[in-house]
């Protein structure tokens, strides 16, 4: 079989490029071009803050010094470009219209990319029109692209992530990674609130608490967990050292707890009692497994909480505001998103994974690849549909936020910090937990902590506990948040030539060097300290005092914000960021858990997808783009409800009709806001119904159309992996 350099040099002798290679023999080719030669960047991310230059006059003011000693004002390139500029010795030119990355490149694409040499895009967008020659081929240039072309070689996986045709391995944009195989996003929640509900001796009390009736109204939740038997599940120890079996009980008094409820709880039953009814819960179900620290059933190394566990849990703090807050002018809320966008608000989505359900936090859509190695389109699983009705059920009890598509103040997660009034959320954790240092929010709460916790067990059907030829299903911990190539990135307008492409491409090279890579990660010299430290077994850079003053002072904490309005990186450019500078800005709080999780991921206790193929490709990521052509790419996008702009969006200030499943729910004949399903659905079949239809001329909303063109495609990917990797691997 041929080895992987072989294939490369075959790609290579596919084109004219190949004609200035051969006269230079045995040579690498050079990126040839005029110093000074410019480059036209739309590069950013979602607003005139987050560019390659100062454009916002919040940010730079009159003048602002930086960490360097040097005065940006309005206009100038920000430090990571300034320094990118006097290295590669090319001249950047700002063209970003500030727009989101889906209408920044259709602002381009519309006007034939004319007046721009490089811009992001959706991996989808860009090679749809690479297919057409819109975009130039990066596969043509890898001889000549040292860095990315030994990036490639060493992560096949993200080589098949990135290839658009198979027939010659075309690669039209260069990827995003923000950090690389990694957990990504959390559960994260108050465990100072935790501990103030479930810790210590003898029963709770308080001065005052609210009814179940007044907040919750009626019990509409359902039981997820078994109500009778015994489980077993593989847990960390206490410290965190080795692993233990940790037995969840449910033939004791208090069986399920929320069959418990059921009987045991009515409009009247205070929150104090039910913070009663759970403790109890919590020693008889674990046998007295966490004594009087019963909040590490959530929170410890040893964490080993459930949907119906934390569904008890949420009951228990919406009913105590006076308790956790010492006041009752306002009352606190269970889960809520970041911010009232949707492509924050569906990460409630997400929350599925309580229910054993996957596919909304795949890097392609919603698929992802069973047990069997089928691949599987989430919106075609009736399961993923029932489990989104069933957090319409949480929804009801409001133990998620309401109406939290129409809050006013869009970032209401900062409200919920600063104002003490929530618990818990999915999402990153360094800039969530960077709360537990602000001032505004320890004025309100002095003990405040969000930290990260563990995922929660549930039955996930990974082929791992089969009779009969039918997989039962295992009581585990699995997320499918995993941090890989990113479904954007930036990429070329083929009408580039001469001097400029080859700039381009030397700054997309650049970017996988260890130089670059230690550039767009921690920014230039002046905000590394020169010495190391060690993270997650290697060394990485020091962030300097100046730079973390600068993080504090200027972005509040916020690493993100920090990077991208001041520094200039952690864009959405082809660069793989190392997660080693947002682990020196992340709070206290947030390093404890995230230790917690990270040990628990070491030891197989929670398990999770990988960039990798694997023998169970239930484990395996789906490529972010997988190679469609461009007859198949045009049926598909007959189908409205499909696009961007469709009823399955995951951006910024479009439309999905998951949102309003869990805040209406199925059968509630609700008027949807869209034109392709409406009103809401009877069931969660019929949803699925209307997304595949039903065959006999009736093609639905185009899932089954999709799923086979997907289909189609990853079987040929898989067939390239096979003959161009998979030998070699082996040998």
């Amino acid at each position: 079989m041929k080895k992987f350099n072989f294939i490369v040099l075959f790609l290579l002798f596919s084109f004219f490029t190949l004609t200035l290679a051969a006269c230079n023999g045995d040579e690498t080719p050079v990126l040839e071009y005029k110093d000074g030669t410019e480059l036209k960047l739309a590069v950013g991310h979602n607003s005139t803050a987050t560019t390659i230059t100062f454009q916002d006059k919040d940010i730079v003011g009159t003048g602002l010094e930086l960490a360097d000693g040097v005065t940006y004002t309005l206009n100038q390139l920000k430090p990571v470009w300034k320094e990118l500029e006097n290295r590669l010795k090319i001249k950047f030119n700002n063209v970003y219209q500030a727009n989101n990355v889906q209408n920044e490149y259709n602002h381009w694409k519309n006007l034939n990319f004319e007046g721009v040499d490089v811009l992001v895009g959706n991996a989808s967008d860009i090679a749809e029109d690479g297919k057409k020659g819109q975009i130039v081929n990066l596969a043509e240039y890898l001889d000549q692209m040292p860095n990315f072309k030994k990036f490639l070689e060493d992560n096949p996986i993200v080589y098949l992530s990135v290839i658009s045709d198979i027939e010659n391995g075309s690669i039209y944009y260069a990827p995003y990674f923000d950090g690389y195989d990694d957990i990504e996003k959390y559960y994260l929640l108050r465990s100072d609130w935790l501990e103030i509900l479930l810790d210590g001796e003898g029963d709770f009390s308080a001065q005052s608490s609210d009814t179940f009736g007044a907040i919750c109204g009626e019990q509409v939740y359902q039981p997820y967990m078994p109500k009778s038997g015994k489980l077993e599940i593989q847990s960390l120890k206490a410290n965190g050292e080795g692993t233990q079996t940790i037995t969840k009980n449910y033939d004791t008094n208090y069986g399920n707890i929320i069959e418990y409820m059921k009987t045991n709880v009515n409009a009247s039953t205070t929150g104090v009692q039910l913070v009663n009814m759970f403790r109890k819960y919590i020693d008889a179900a674990y046998g007295g497994h966490y004594g009087n620290e019963r909040s590490k059933l959530f929170t410890g190394y040893n964490a080993c909480w459930d949907a119906d566990e934390l569904v008890a849990l949420l009951r228990c703090v919406v009913t105590n505001s006076f308790a956790l807050t010492g006041q009752n002018d306002y009352k606190v809320t269970g889960i809520f998103p970041r911010e009232n966008k949707l492509n924050r608000t569906s990460d409630l989505f997400s929350l599925v994974s309580l229910f054993g359900v996957r596919g909304y936090e795949s890097r392609n859509d919603y698929l992802y690849f069973d047990a069997q190695g089928n691949l599987r389109d989430a919106r075609a699983d009736l399961e993923f549909s029932e489990a989104i009705n069933k957090l319409n059920e949480l929804y009801q009890e409001k133990l998620i936020m309401q109406d939290f598509d129409k809050a006013l103040n869009d970032s209401f997660f900062k409200i919920m910090y600063q104002e003490n009034k929530g618990f818990m959320i999915y999402d990153y954790c360094q800039t969530q937990t960077l709360y537990n240092n602000d001032e505004t929010t320890l004025e309100k709460a002095p003990k405040f902590n969000l930290t990260p916790i563990i995922n929660p067990v549930a039955k996930w059907f990974d082929g791992s506990n089969v009779k009969n030829d039918v997989d039962q299903g295992a009581w585990m911990r699995f997320t499918e948040s995993w941090r890989s190539v990113k479904t954007n990135g930036w990429c070329i307008p083929a009408t580039n030539k001469g001097d400029s492409l080859n700039a381009a491409l030397k700054l997309f090279d650049y970017m996988y060097s260890e130089e670059g890579n230690i550039l767009m990660s921690y920014g230039p010299d002046a905000w590394r300290s020169g010495e190391t430290i060690t993270y997650k077994g290697e060394q990485i850079p020091e962030l300097s005092d100046a730079a973390l003053d600068e993080l504090w002072r200027l972005a509040g904490g916020n690493y993100t914000n920090y990077a991208r309005q001041y520094l200039g990186s952690t864009l959405p450019v082809g660069f793989v960021k190392n997660q080693g500078m947002e682990y020196q800005c992340t709070t206290e709080g947030g390093r404890i858990g995230a230790e917690i999780v990270s040990r628990a991921i070491a030891a197989d206790v929670v398990k999770h997808v990988s960039p990798a193929i694997s023998d169970n490709l239930f484990y395996t990521m789906v490529p972010t783009v997988l190679p469609t052509t461009a007859s198949q790419d045009m049926l598909i996008s007959q189908f409205g409800a499909l696009s961007t702009t469709g009823i399955y969006s995951k951006a910024n200030n479009r439309y999905n009709i998951y949102t309003e499943v869990i805040m209406h729910g199925f059968g509630s004949d609700v008027e949807l806001n869209n034109t392709y399903v409406n009103p809401m659905p009877k069931t969660a079949q019929d949803l699925v119904n209307r997304y595949k239809g039903t065959g006999a001329g009736d093609s639905g909303l185009g899932g089954t159309a999709y799923i086979v063109v997907r289909e189609i495609a990853w079987g040929k990917l898989f067939e390239y992996y096979k003959n161009n990797f998979l030998d070699n691997e082996e040998e």
